[in-house]
């Protein structure tokens, strides 16, 4: 087995959180921007449009995808103990949530039966990026073995 490098841990975990908010933030301006039919001046009016139902239900989808997408690279990166630090992740993930939507100066503008399926889908969907991408790396592992033989 590997050892685990705690440096490329830490770049692993942050990374992979950074890069679930970047594609959340992206894709939520996005598509909010795109419903409003321009620019919104200010944050009632931005949240009133990314309140609406199918935005929120959109916003658990890309949250989901953007959640696999992290735990994949964060196992990705980790390049060992891809399960364990996609579940350090999703801890951190987790914990940042919870700050955000109860003492985050943004949490009221989430209803929130929102706030807690975003908290209860984005620890999984992060597990099952990393599930895949160590299933991948198993499988490249083994494949390169039996060559080896």
């Amino acid at each position: 087995m590997t050892p685990v490098n705690p440096i490329r841990s830490v770049v692993a975990v942050l990374g992979g959180i950074l890069l679930i908010s970047v594609v959340v933030e992206v894709l939520e301006f996005t598509l909010v921007s795109a419903r409003a039919g321009g620019a919104i001046a200010d944050l009632e009016g931005y949240f009133a449009v990314r309140n609406q139902p199918v935005m929120l239900a959109a916003k658990l989808v890309y949250n989901s995808l953007a959640a696999v997408l992290g735990g994949y690279m964060i196992a990705k990166v980790a390049g060992t103990r891809e399960m364990l630090h996609a579940a350090g992740g999703a801890v951190v993930q987790t914990i940042a949530f919870a700050w955000g939507f109860t003492a985050g100066e943004y949490a009221a503008f989430t209803p929130v039966w929102m706030r807690v399926a975003l908290i209860a889908l984005t620890a999984p969907a992060m597990l099952v990026g990393a599930s895949i991408r160590a299933r991948a790396a198993t499988a490249r592992s083994a494949a390169g073995t039996e060559g080896a033989l």
